[in-house]
């Protein structure tokens, strides 16, 4: 009888922590809204329960001179005088659960990683793009993340992004986030 209690008890016990974990578990989802086409619009989604703090914004290209990880988090295509606050100047700052937050047009953070590195990249040459949101909760103190790639294709003339996988992909394990965190750390 004892052992039988004890092992309710432990499918209880199991049964709340799992709700706690999936409660905390953040979810950031990463689309391009509208066309397929280089004006398409980059959205972020916080489908997590708890709310988080947009951190970094990372692009990552790729073309036939190799790889380059860029952070896109600061909107340098505005002016001081178009921004009526300091929040539109960057994309980093809260996000409520079921929020999101636009980052631009495809080509609005090709053009910003090109203004932060000396090459000189064109966007035509482009074979992949990858963008990983990173995030913190006040829940954790460890990096939350999420990436979503992109194939690029020219049909005619005109840029197209398809992205490889459904959805974003969560950055869970820690050997990852430390790569994210590292990529971070470069940018800085």
């Amino acid at each position: 009888m004892a052992a039988l209690t004890a092992m309710i008890w432990l499918v209880y016990l199991h049964t709340i922590l799992a709700g706690l974990r999936r409660q905390r578990r953040t979810e950031i989802l990463i689309n391009l809204g509208g066309a397929r086409d280089s004006s398409a619009c980059v959205l972020v989604s916080n489908l997590g329960l708890e709310p988080i703090y947009l951190l970094e914004v990372l692009l990552t290209r790729w073309a036939a001179d190799g790889e380059r990880i860029t952070s896109v988090a600061d909107r340098t295509e505005l002016a001081k005088d178009q921004r009526s606050s300091a929040r539109e100047a960057t994309l980093q700052g809260p996000l409520r659960s079921g929020d999101y937050v636009e980052l631009g047009s495809v080509m609005d953070l090709i053009e910003r990683a090109r203004l932060r590195t000396p090459d000189r990249l064109d966007p035509r040459e482009l074979r992949e793009i990858e963008i990983t949101v990173a995030a913190i909760t006040a829940a954790d103190n460890r990096v939350a993340a999420a990436t979503r790639r992109f194939t690029v294709c020219v049909q005619d003339g005109q840029m197209r992004f398809l992205p490889r996988d459904l959805h974003a992909r969560q950055i869970r394990s820690r050997r990852k986030r430390r790569r994210i965190e590292a990529a971070i750390q470069d940018q800085m």
